[in-house]
C-alpha cells in the first residue's frame, strides 16, 4: 500500500456532490476514483481536473486513477491521476484486489500502470 498524499493541487476543493463509494450499481462509463485512507473506493464521473474533488477539502489519498465500467465489469483500471501522481504499481494491484474483494469483477488486462516517468505503460494483471 502506497503511503498517503495530499492534493498536488493545494485549493481545498468543496466534495464533489456526485462524489460516492463505488457500488455494484454503478453505471456504465469512465470515472476517477480515489482510494480514502480507510481504504474505500470513491468515484466520480471522469471530467477534467475532478480527483481533487472526489474526497474534497484537499484530503489525502492512499491511492487514485481512473476506471471504466461496461456491463457491471470492470475493463479498466489505471493510476492515472494528474492530481496525486501515485507511482507504486503495488498499490495499484492492492486497489484491483480491494474491489475483487468487493465483488467487482475485473477484467484480465484491465489493471494498467503509467509510470510517472512517462516511460510506456505495461499491464499489471
Amino acid at each position: 500500500m502506497s503511503l498517503p498524499k495530499l492534493p498536488l493541487d493545494p485549493f481545498p476543493y468543496k466534495r464533489d456532490s456526485r462524489s460516492r463509494r463505488i457500488s455494484h450499481d454503478l453505471a456504465d462509463g469512465i470515472y476517477v476514483y480515489v482510494q480514502d485512507l480507510a481504504g474505500d473506493v470513491y468515484v466520480l464521473p471522469d471530467e477534467g481536473h475532478v480527483h481533487a474533488k472526489v474526497l474534497g477539502h484537499g484530503a489525502p489519498a492512499l491511492y487514485a486513477g481512473d476506471l471504466q465500467m461496461v456491463s457491471g465489469k470492470i475493463i479498466d483500471i489505471t493510476n492515472l491521476s494528474g492530481t496525486f501522481q501515485f507511482d507504486d504499481p503495488q498499490a495499484l494491484r492492492s486497489v484491483a484486489d480491494r474491489l475483487v474483494q468487493l465483488n467487482f469483477a475485473i477484467t484480465e488486462g484491465a489493471v494498467r500502470f503509467f509510470p510517472m516517468d512517462g516511460s510506456t505503460p505495461y499491464i499489471i494483471e
